[in-house]
């Protein structure tokens, strides 16, 4: 769906600014982590991975081999069976392949050890599989026989759990029959073996929790349930997702606790509630950390705070879009009250990272935890110190270490002075490694803006690379705000030139563009910063002369157009050339000085040029020069040629791409030029001054006429006056047509 809906995306609109048709950016596309949950150990913990999405669509997979299960069955075959092939006859092997034919090495193992005993339970095992389950058959045609199927298995349960004289069996059949009597719907059965199976057992193993697990789902207390669920989810890896609801999360904890029968199972308590909630849980941390310090779901908790912070803090500070999960009290999402918010949640931050720091802990996973939480709490000399102590250390994964370094990259990045930002060497090292982390791309980007470097932070995100749009026009996938409250529809950006476009300077371009052309290393970072960008000067040059055409400083502008050169003008903006770059029909249609939209032709075509941002540019200085000669004796002619110029550069006219590179259905605003290009104040000037040096009353009526139609074609009350006084006003105003008679009549 995801790539659909960004393939939708760039076929309804320019290749230059990302505004799709009904898509707007959310949850885990805007969400910023660079702690990855699954690049540590709590594969059992998957489904409740920070997201948001209700639960994480990472599935858990228990069949792994280090569950307890495995470990039960491995360690019953004194550790002389592998643990793939123990897996293997556990959870594949139907029942009829668990004779002397099976290749498998744990059911040989069991036949030369003469276990009857284990052999018989497996079988019985597996030909309760089947019946364990909802029956979903919208017609019932089998319900009533699977039911009594399902009746006499559990009878043949009880029947082997109160004949077994092996403890461990004896409790192993008993929860065979609670799992069937679940699905059949017998709660008084799955009661009463439990009570008199497990709820006295000293044996705390995984069939315990199993069958707790069964039993919870039977308790009408919600208290009692929430206690119960919290043991199951704490020592039954397997079953967290299946009990994760029986604990209500609105339910009083002080009613909870009062089931605990010691501080291990207090702390559960705390560690499931935690779990529970989308807001801040020091609080229950704290508590469950001083009941047992040695509760795995701890750290597991403090990863998802992590997580947390990281969407509450890195989400807003690099894209200033809201967290992609937000409780019912975040703030409107103005930029203002969201970076207020930032500065709050980067002070509960600290006080994680105090609750962390009194630990006293070198252990690796603490210490990756300690580094991410200064750098959301911007202590970034502490969080170098921090990734010096885990260089030193062995991480279970090479995932884990490359969170740290590209940590580190960041940390480095901004602990710069601001206004002497550059990319660090040993940053650079991480950028080539990590170029395809679209994300932390970005963010490095980002930092270095913060600190002033806008240069390289825009050559940091021209190196956004997509799986989407491919090398041509650099779309990534990461979107980001510029802040600025422009009441847009799609006020995001996703590709280096349109926040260029909406945000650097003439004098930011021109240092991007001498960087680039100064460059002189050929290094394999210089190679991958420079090398896709160097191809697209001619881009740089049109948009550095497009800033100055919106600043109205046209000899700038055609300084920068010209440098573009031809073939840029020519696969761009030609009357029929083909597309290039930008690609969006900006080519002209027809000649700014003597065509308007919607009008016939009335004025004749003195000078032709083939129409592009240069020669207009170039023709505009031009005319301005001889409009503005005291000796020249056309004065109002091309000051109307000028205001002709100024009008079609606006909104409303024909050569709209010289001030924008798209037009939408919904206006953009933001651009610095935006009065000029909806108000056309530069066209209304030039009109009056056209007006001013006519000798004839036609053509002076036609100047008040422009203005009018500059005024979106309301009637102008200069207009009305003085074309009423002479008899126009109705032959001027019902019929353009009549513009070429009004036209000619100037002399």
């Amino acid at each position: 769906m995801k790539r659909f809906q960004l393939f939708i995306l760039v076929l309804l609109s320019s290749c230059i600014i990302g505004y799709p048709c009904g898509y707007y950016p959310y949850g885990e596309d805007v969400r910023m982590c660079f702690f990855k949950p699954e690049n540590q150990d709590y594969n059992y913990y998957s489904p409740f991975f920070y997201t948001s999405q209700y639960f994480n669509d990472v599935e858990v997979n228990t069949n792994t081999g280090d569950g307890p299960n495995d470990i039960f069955w491995y360690n019953y075959c004194n550790g002389k069976v592998p643990m793939p092939v123990v897996t293997e006859c556990v959870y594949s092997l139907p029942a009829n392949d668990l004779d002397k034919a099976s290749l498998n090495g744990m059911v040989q193992y069991l036949i030369n050890a003469n276990d009857t005993i284990a052999l018989n339970y497996l079988r019985f095992a597996k030909q309760c599989e089947p019946a364990n389950g909802v029956y979903d058959d919208p017609w019932e045609r089998d319900a009533e026989n699977l039911v009594k199927q399902r009746g006499a298995l559990i009878n043949k349960g009880i029947e082997y759990s109160e004949a077994s004289r092996t403890k461990e069996f004896k409790r192993r059949y008993a929860f065979l029959a609670i799992r069937l009597a679940y699905y059949n719907g017998n709660y008084d059965t799955i009661r009463s073996l439990y009570k008199e199976v497990f709820s006295q057992s000293a044996n705390t193993d995984v069939i315990y929790y199993w069958a707790m697990h069964f039993y919870t789902l039977t308790i009408e207390d919600k208290a009692e349930a929430a206690y119960y669920a919290a043991q199951v989810f704490a020592n039954a890896p397997d079953k967290r997702f299946a009990v994760y609801s029986s604990f209500e999360k609105d339910q009083p904890l002080d009613e909870v606790l009062r089931f605990a029968q010691n501080d291990k199972e207090k702390a559960n308590i705390y560690v499931l509630a935690a779990l529970r909630k989308l807001d801040r849980t020091l609080g229950y941390m704290e508590k469950a950390y001083k009941l047992d310090p040695n509760n795995e779901g701890l750290g597991f908790i403090m990863l998802r705070e992590v997580n947390k912070l990281e969407d509450w803090i890195h989400t807003p500070y690099y894209t200033l879009f809201t967290p992609a999960v937000t409780t019912e009290n975040y703030p409107e999402s103005t930029e203002g009250v969201i970076m207020k918010r930032v500065e709050e949640d980067r002070q509960y931050a600290r006080e994680l990272l105090l609750f962390v720091n009194s630990m006293k802990t070198d252990d690796v996973y603490w210490l990756q935890v300690k580094a991410n939480l200064e750098l959301l709490t911007q202590q970034y000399r502490e969080c170098l110190q921090t990734v010096k102590k885990l260089s030193k250390k062995k991480f279970d994964t090479t995932e884990a270490k490359n969170q740290i370094e590209k940590i580190y990259a960041l940390a480095l990045t901004a602990s710069q002075e601001k206004g002497k930002a550059v990319i660090p060497e040993k940053v650079k090292l991480l950028l080539l490694k990590f170029k395809k982390d679209q994300r932390f791309i970005f963010a490095i980007g980002r930092e270095l803006e913060y600190k002033g470097n806008t240069t390289d932070a825009a050559l940091m995100y021209c190196n956004l690379d997509s799986e989407y749009y491919g090398e041509e026009n650099r779309w990534s996938y990461v979107f980001w705000k510029d802040g600025k409250n422009t009441g847009n529809d799609y006020d995001y950006y996703s590709d280096w030139f349109s926040y260029l476009n909406f945000n650097y300077t003439p004098q930011q371009i021109e240092e991007l563009i001498e960087n680039i052309k100064n460059n002189k290393v050929n290094d394999s970072f210089s190679e991958w910063k420079y090398s896709w960008i160097t191809t697209k000067l001619s881009v740089l040059y049109d948009l550095l002369g497009t800033k100055y055409i919106r600043l109205n400083k046209l000899e700038e502008a055609a300084s920068a157009y010209e440098k573009a050169g031809n073939k840029h003008w020519e696969d761009n903006y030609g009357f029929w050339e083909r597309k290039s770059f930008f690609n969006n029909g900006n080519q002209f249609d027809q000649n700014p000085f003597y065509t308007l939209k919607y009008t016939p032709e009335f004025i004749p075509m003195r000078d032709t040029i083939k129409v592009n941002k240069y020669t207009v540019t170039k023709q505009l200085i031009n005319y301005l020069a001889k409009a503005e000669d005291k000796n020249e004796k056309d004065r109002d002619y091309y000051y109307f040629l000028v205001a002709n110029c100024y009008y079609n550069m606006t909104n409303y006219g024909n050569s709209w791409m010289m001030r924008r590179y798209y037009q939408s259905y919904a206006e953009v605003r933001g651009l610095e030029d935006d009065e000029e290009y909806y108000d056309c104040i530069l066209a209304k000037k030039y009109y009056h001054k056209a007006f001013e040096y006519a000798k004839a009353d036609k053509f002076k009526a036609l100047c008040l006429r422009m203005i009018a139609t500059c005024n979106k074609n309301k009637d102008d009350k200069e207009l009305l006056e003085f074309a009423t006084s002479k008899e126009m006003y109705d032959d001027l105003t019902s019929n353009c047509t009549r513009f070429s008679d009004y036209f000619k009549a100037r002399r």
